[in-house]
């Protein structure tokens, strides 16, 4: 009797075993999968953006057959391209970041780079305007201002607090450089500017892919993985 008790016991304890596994097997298959849905997400709203950035380089190109070519004519003149007020806000504010007086305004700080969201950048451009000037400023204005004096960064979308934004990533040495440049009035011609910085964002999305693609790839052999 002790040993067909022991018996059943055994089969129950094992059962329950097998539950308990296939429970935190199913659970770690949906977060697996919500975090491969999320990468797919933004990857189709980056191959979105470089449709974008493939028209506007056409238009920009004068139907130049090198579309993707960061090379630009030398006989072309240049002439000085000058922020405005409102422009000389965003350089400014990451001019100060640069120099480590903003750090409490950064999502992510490091000796290479520094990261922070759109809605806290905007923020602060508007905190140093005047109240009778904010207006017509948005975060897309922001991002405008960004392209057009060669402020090259990495944007991508992240769940923060609960809630999607966009996150801004940006090389401090390439930063800085970009800042010199306009505060020396070395820059392009618009035309020129606007091809360059359309080529360099391209360019970026196109590694922001490979990126993703590796990370996608990775979620799905670890959900094949799972139960085998």
């Amino acid at each position: 009797m002790a040993d067909l008790l022991g018996k059943i016991k055994g089969k129950i304890d094992k059962g329950i075993s097998t539950v308990n596994l296939k429970s935190k097997e199913l659970i770690e298959k949906q977060k697996l999968k919500l975090q491969k849905s999320e990468l797919e997400a933004e990857k189709r709203n980056i191959l979105l953006e470089l449709g974008k950035l493939t028209h506007l380089i056409i238009e920009s190109s004068d139907g130049e057959d090198d579309l993707i070519s960061t090379k630009t004519t030398e006989t072309k003149k240049s002439k000085e391209l000058k922020p405005d007020k409102w422009e000389q806000s965003v350089l400014s504010i990451l001019n100060s970041i640069c120099k480590g007086e903003l750090d409490n305004i950064l999502f992510e700080n490091t000796n290479k780079e520094f990261k922070i969201t759109a809605k806290s950048l905007f923020a602060e451009v508007q905190k140093s305007l005047p109240k009778s000037e904010q207006k017509g400023q948005n975060l897309q204005w922001l991002g405008r201002v960004l392209g057009k004096f060669g402020i090259t960064s990495r944007k991508y979308s992240k769940r923060i607090n609960r809630e999607r934004e966009t996150v801004y990533e940006f090389d401090k040495q390439e930063t800085r450089a970009s800042l010199s440049k306009v505060k020396n009035n070395k820059t392009k011609t618009n035309k020129e500017q606007k091809s360059t910085n359309y080529k360099d964002q391209t360019l970026l999305k196109s590694n922001e892919i490979k990126t993703l693609d590796a990370k996608i790839a990775k979620l799905e052999k670890q959900l094949s993985e799972i139960g085998t």
